[in-house]
């Protein structure tokens, strides 16, 4: 029996900014060309996250002989989780606009536009997205597992989960394993699965200001709440469970007892993907053909999102069906060398997604529009289609070292660049570790991560624009590693 809780919290506070609303509001409401108030803190509390879990767990494992060459091995067992999420507000300044917050208010920047609300870089959350909310779900489950005549291996898996806002399903597993020798057998397994939309995608909403990519301006971007005014405007409905089916096969051999190889191939579909959609929008041109403006009414997202005066919104949705396959190949071999223990170890990994539907329940968005071809592209190849790692561990006596290989596939994202796809080349990082072990309580270990310095690509300083231009060497909407590059570290441990 096991009780496990946790909990988070992560504050947002921003310095260094104004909120240009309350540094251009008038002193006379009625006169906004008039004398402003010219002042606005330059800092404040935008707002706060937070998140905790409980979960209880009692399981019971054990055999029963059913009079067949081995017994049945059993477990079961019984969950109970709570998950709450809370969005506090942050200072009236991080978020207003104008100090009373009154959209009636004419408050002009100095272009003469009108003054965005709340402080530059991160709005604040305010009252309207606060929230403290949570749910509950129970879950029990079944495992049997049992061998035929010595060499065939049968497992089958049921779980049974009952949530208090999505009701209950049924998932299940059935595995099997036949040795053909005593150095050879086949596997595979078959299991469906379920996931729940998260509490933060469930709860979670915000306004940012983001730099538009068409433009490099800064445009106002509301993050809307799943079954929000925004969403149900737009005709989305409320998140649902993702489904999947997933297959596995593959074989191990050992022919040795200094070396083993396995090798397995996976096959994952899953059905109504929790996804964040695409910046939704104005239209430039309406229905009619004719230019959007205050009196076309043929222009609907521009009609949802003017009343919330953002420039474009995102929300999360179950807009698309996937399906992901691979392989994976470990194999491990030691030998004696150089007057100790060699141990070599190589695991290799190949998979493609792709995204098979594209679908939305609204009636204004079209699929496309609500799940563009970027975000197809992140989903796609936004992840190393390939992932590799050598290692070689050499020991003697008090002396082990270490060395390491990874390699990270090629990545592309256009997410932040229209029309340009960029292409992250793959690459190979290195390390190592020496470890010296005295006496039978200290050991000293140095080594590296990455220590050839290997960063990745930087962004396109043409094709990438505006990025290279305001001052940004490396992406961030993917990479197929991290730009921290060399890491150097020495480590002692001492048992007591």
């Amino acid at each position: 029996m096991s009780v496990n809780h946790g909990r988070s919290r992560f504050g947002f506070h921003e310095r260094n900014s104004v909120n240009v609303s309350w540094w251009y509001e008038p002193l006379n409401p009625a006169n906004p060309t008039g004398p402003r108030y010219n002042a606005s803190p330059t800092s404040a509390d935008t707002g706060t996250l937070k998140f905790q879990q409980t979960t209880l767990n009692f399981d019971v494992r054990g055999s029963v002989d059913i009079g067949a060459s081995e017994p049945l091995s059993l477990a079961t067992g019984v969950e109970y989780r709570r998950e709450d999420y809370a969005i506090e507000a942050g200072d009236p300044v991080s978020y207003t606009y104008g100090r009373t917050n009154n959209p009636a208010i004419q408050i002009l920047n100095q272009n003469g536009g009108f003054a965005a609300p709340g402080i530059q870089g991160f709005p604040g959350f305010s009252p309207n997205e606060a929230v403290d909310d949570g749910r509950s779900n129970y879950a029990l489950y079944l495992d049997a597992e049992t061998r035929f005549g010595g060499k065939f291996l049968l497992g089958g898996a049921v779980r049974f989960e009952d949530y208090s806002d999505f009701g209950n399903t049924v998932t299940g597993k059935l595995s099997a394993r036949w040795d053909i020798t005593d150095t050879f057998a086949l596997r595979g397994t078959v299991a469906t699965g379920f996931r729940a939309p998260g509490v933060q995608q469930l709860f979670y909403s915000q306004r940012s200001t983001n730099i538009d990519p068409t433009t490099g301006l800064l445009a106002d971007t509301l993050t809307a709440r799943q079954n929000s005014a925004v969403t149900r405007a737009f005709g989305i409905d409320a998140l649902k469970e993702e489904e999947s089916l997933s297959k596995t096969i593959g074989f191990s051999w050992r022919p040795s007892d200094n070396f083993t190889l396995t090798v397995d191939a996976f096959w994952i579909d899953i059905d109504d993907r929790i996804i964040f959609s695409s910046n939704i929008a104005p239209e430039t041109i309406g229905t009619d053909g004719l230019p959007c403006n205050g009196t076309n009414s043929n222009c609907p997202i521009r009609a949802i999102l003017a009343p919330f005066g953002v420039a474009q919104a995102q929300f999360f949705t179950n807009a698309i069906d996937t399906r992901t396959r691979g392989i994976d190949i470990v194999a491990e071999y030691s030998t004696e060398a150089i007057g100790g223990t060699l141990d070599l170890s190589a695991l290799l990994h190949w998979n493609k997604t792709e995204v098979t539907d594209r679908r939305s329940q609204s009636p204004i968005l079209s699929p496309t529009q609500l799940f563009d071809d970027s975000q197809v592209t992140l989903i796609q190849e936004g992840q190393p289609g390939a992932r590799h790692m050598l290692q070689a561990v050499w020991s003697r006596g008090i002396f082990d070292g270490t060395l390491r290989a990874n390699y990270y596939g090629s990545v592309a994202g256009e997410g932040f660049t229209p029309g340009f796809k960029q292409t992250w080349d793959g690459a190979t990082l290195f390390d190592f570790a020496l470890g010296f072990q005295i006496g039978e309580k200290l050991r000293l270990t140095v080594g590296s991560n990455n220590f050839l310095d290997t960063y990745p690509d930087k962004w396109d300083p043409n094709q990438a624009f505006p990025f290279p231009q305001l001052g940004f060497t490396y992406g961030w909407e993917t990479l197929p590693f991290g730009i921290n590059g060399a890491y150097y570290y020495a480590k002692v441990d001492w048992k007591f």
